[in-house]
């Protein structure tokens, strides 16, 4: 069991919060991301977990146990930053086994347990080589060899791939979230990156100034999200100025039906790209601009009746026609989410 518990958790910067009443749960063996813009308060968070900061309020808890009285050394957790940080008078099995020796682990064991770790980590027989023979991938993997050697209860990445080149970045992730499935370790990754959260989490976490604003599995976040807020930075969304009667909701002329409750008001409705086709029975619309992104184009539309052009994504070798529909929408009152939407019966003009 490793099950981690933030329990309103705060921490100030210069009287400012950096963190604000942070409640976040982390199951046991589960791989939780911690995403936002610069600044949000994930990585202080993270670090309040490793223990590098105290919180000003509120209690860290592991299985029930409080870390907060615990030194970073004392805490069954390993760290992998997003600097490899590698001894580089050391070779690879001398930083890898460095966090064993202080412990006083047996040569015997310490030949074995890094032996392990890199074969997990895809660096079998690299024992000799010094870091500065190895790629930016292979020294990160030895970083993280570093901390899983130490078998912890739960491993800490700080935005761990952030330094390396854009192809690189996506084989390792696969790779870090293949090697958590398989040790079953409760992991806490902090990252900037949306399509690395979505590409490695069991759940995303996203803040903004420091407050935690939604927790969810990246499909649900993705498709919900709980604010306005969470919905403009996760993916690309349309945003329309909207009205309702009951559960009947216009956006200049695109109409829908809101799942739900009825309301009143000033809303928002809020449409994915690729919830916009072509279709000759929906509503006219005019290209603008158009981007040949590879396996998809990307459109601006003109709709009569909107301020703002539309935004869509088109698969590769669909044509193009001169009217749109809606596939879905979610909308927003106050920011925060209030329901879905769907077209009545398809766009209609009002």
């Amino acid at each position: 069991m490793a099950e981690i518990d933030f329990s309103n958790i705060s921490k100030l910067y210069a009287g400012k919060p950096a963190v604000n009443t942070l409640n976040l749960q982390v199951a046991s063996g589960e791989l939780v991301c911690l995403l936002g813009p610069s600044g949000c308060g994930k990585t202080t968070s993270l670090r309040m977990l490793a223990g590098f900061l105290t919180p000003d309020a509120g209690d860290i808890t592991l299985d029930g146990r409080s870390l907060l009285p615990l030194g970073p050394e004392a805490r069954p957790t390993a760290m992998v930053f997003q600097r490899y940080t590698l001894w580089p008078h050391m070779n690879v099995f001398h930083n890898v086994a460095f966090g064993l020796k202080l412990r006083r682990v047996s040569k015997a064991d310490v030949a074995r347990r890094v032996g392990q770790a890199l074969e997990l980590v895809g660096l079998p027989g690299m024992e000799g080589r010094s870091p500065s023979q190895l790629s930016g991938g292979q020294q990160q993997r030895v970083a993280l060899a570093r901390a899983l050697v130490l078998e912890p209860q739960v491993l800490l990445l700080d935005e761990p791939l952030s330094s390396l080149d854009a192809k690189l970045r996506v084989s390792l992730r696969g790779e870090i979230k293949a090697i958590v499935r398989e040790l079953g370790i409760t992991t806490v990754f902090v990252t900037h990156d949306q399509e690395e959260a979505m590409a490695v989490a069991d759940r995303i976490a996203v803040m903004f100034g420091g407050e935690l604003h939604q927790a969810d599995a990246p499909g649900t976040l993705y498709a919900r999200p709980a604010t306005r807020e969470v919905a403009d930075f996760i993916g690309t969304m349309n945003f329309l100025p909207a009205s309702a009667t009951g559960t009947h909701l216009h956006a200049g002329p695109l109409a829908f039906e809101l799942a739900g409750e009825p309301i009143s008001g000033p809303l928002e409705v809020a449409i994915r790209p690729e919830d916009i086709y072509f279709a000759p029975s929906g509503i006219p619309a005019e290209v603008i601009s158009e981007s040949d992104l590879g396996h998809y184009r990307e459109m601006q539309l003109r709709v009569a009746g909107l301020d703002a052009p539309l935004l869509t994504f088109v698969p590769r070798g669909e044509g193009s026609a001169a009217a749109v529909q809606v596939r879905r929408a979610v909308v927003y009152a106050g920011g925060q989410l209030v329901g879905e939407a769907v077209p009545v019966p398809r766009l209609v003009s009002r």
